[in-house]
């Protein structure tokens, strides 16, 4: 007796798991991708049809802009994100799903680690900790935190290197364990244990500068190692990118300015409207004996319908979150951008910050300064001002482009400068990161800028 209902519990949480799974899959695909499952959902299932609807499309000039004409629009550490974000992010998500039955694991370790798999982020990493998977699954599946740890344990021997750590170092000792073992390997772990920070980005005297703290190896050994490091891949979820990319923007919402401030509209014609077939229905009601087919269907279809309601609410209570933090951005631009994270958007909303992660891949809001992806809103506070309150990475990168823009070119700023200049402004910020920035936003040093 008791095997049996061990083994019933066993069908129900891989039945759980595969509609969770299929749940935040859906939520995660752009405008493009949710309209093309769509068709073959009506393809599938006669009981679904179209609901006529006579919204007025967005007017061309939204509707049709080009990445090209709009990239400038964004900028900064979450510019680069964001078009890296353009990516089919799904296929990083079946391609982990699909390894499953290649690895020796038994049937409740195998629906654990597809549960774990969509906990993972953009990045492939799982930044969540077993206490919030555990939090943020359902109760019935009744996991524990050995569960989980096994999970990840798991998950880690699956392809790409490096999946499902958490965080960037982590990532790159997973991915150098995989290595043949050699001096330059163990050389290459210990640089990444305890002087990742301190390395400069192409910087030829690193290997000079590293000497001097690992007295146990000599500099070609250190080269080699910091040539080892290079090689490897700084995120995961790298190289997944659709072959088909993104050649038009199409918001999901729209940013309006009203009475009591700015407030969102949804872009209807960005979301699939579906309905169940009246008539069929009906007449399958009045059939004495449905066939079992039907029967799936009908539940499929609301299902369906379930699950496109529940995509539309998330992105839509996501995006006033953005819009009510973000008032000033709306009102002055990038400078009055406020830090704002996954993780308290999660928070408020009550959801998981992996399900939030995933419902503004590849999601777009429309405003009267361009269209922006909506993770471009959420950004890392980069540094504190005068009165303690955190600022945003973008904000200072918008006051230095604006610092050099007003600049004598005859005698531009250099980088100890503009750190001056914003330290006067309350943004104690230090003269290597004014350079990091600069660069990031590909504005040449002063000597280049001179005329």
């Amino acid at each position: 007796m008791s095997s049996n209902h061990l083994h019933l519990k066993l069908r129900q949480t891989q039945q759980l798991s595969q509609n969770l799974q299929y749940s935040l899959r859906v939520l995660q695909m752009s405008g493009q991708e949710i309209e093309r499952e769509v068709e073959e959902w009506l393809a599938d299932n006669p009981l679904l049809e179209r609901v006529a609807t006579d919204d007025a499309p967005l007017e061309a000039g939204r509707l049709s802009a080009a990445i090209s004409q709009t990239h400038r629009n964004v900028g900064g550490d979450d510019a680069e994100n964001s078009w890296e974000n353009i990516a089919k992010e799904d296929d990083l998500y079946a391609y982990l799903h699909a390894q499953v039955c290649e690895h020796p694991l038994s049937d409740v370790e195998a629906a654990h680690v597809h549960i774990l798999i969509d906990f993972l982020d953009e990045h492939g990493y799982l930044t969540e900790s077993v206490d919030e998977i555990i939090e943020n699954t359902p109760l019935e599946w009744m996991l524990s935190e050995e569960d989980i740890e096994q999970a990840i344990e798991n998950l880690q021997s699956f392809d790409p290197a490096g999946i499902a750590t958490a965080n960037l170092e982590q990532s790159l000792l997973h991915q150098l364990a995989r290595l043949p073992a050699s001096l330059e390997r163990r050389c290459a772990a210990q640089i990444v244990q305890s002087h990742l920070s301190e390395l400069k980005q192409g910087n030829k005297q690193n290997a000079t500068f590293l000497a001097k703290k690992l007295p146990d190896y000599d500099v070609e050994t250190i080269q080699a190692a910091l040539e080892m490091i290079g090689e490897l891949n700084p995120y995961p979820a790298y190289g997944f990118a659709t072959d088909d990319p993104t050649s038009y923007i199409n918001p999901e919402v729209i940013v309006k300015e009203g009475q009591n401030g700015w407030y969102v509209q949804s872009n209807d014609a960005m979301f699939p409207r579906i309905e169940i077939n009246s008539e069929l229905t009906e007449a399958l009601n009045q059939t004495e004996q449905v066939d079992s087919v039907w029967k799936e269907k009908v539940v499929e279809a609301k299902q369906k319908l379930d699950i496109l309601t529940l995509r539309k609410s998330t992105i839509m209570r996501i995006a006033e979150y953005v819009v009510d933090r973000q008032q000033d951005f709306f009102d002055f631009g990038e400078i009055g951008l406020v830090p704002m994270l996954l993780k308290e958007c999660a928070q408020h909303l009550d959801l998981a910050e992996s399900t939030i992660s995933r419902a503004v891949n590849q999601k777009y809001l429309s405003c009267p300064r361009g269209i922006f992806p909506i993770r471009y809103f959420f950004s890392q506070t980069a540094v504190t001002g005068e009165d303690d309150e955190g600022i945003s990475q973008n904000v200072i990168k918008a006051m230095i482009v604006q610092l050099i823009g007003g600049e004598d070119k005859n005698k531009p700023y250099s980088d100890n400068e503009l750190m001056k200049l914003l330290q006067r402004q309350g943004i104690n910020i230090s003269r290597r990161t004014v350079t990091k920035y600069r660069d990031l936003l590909q504005i040449a040093p002063a000597s280049g800028r001179k005329n």
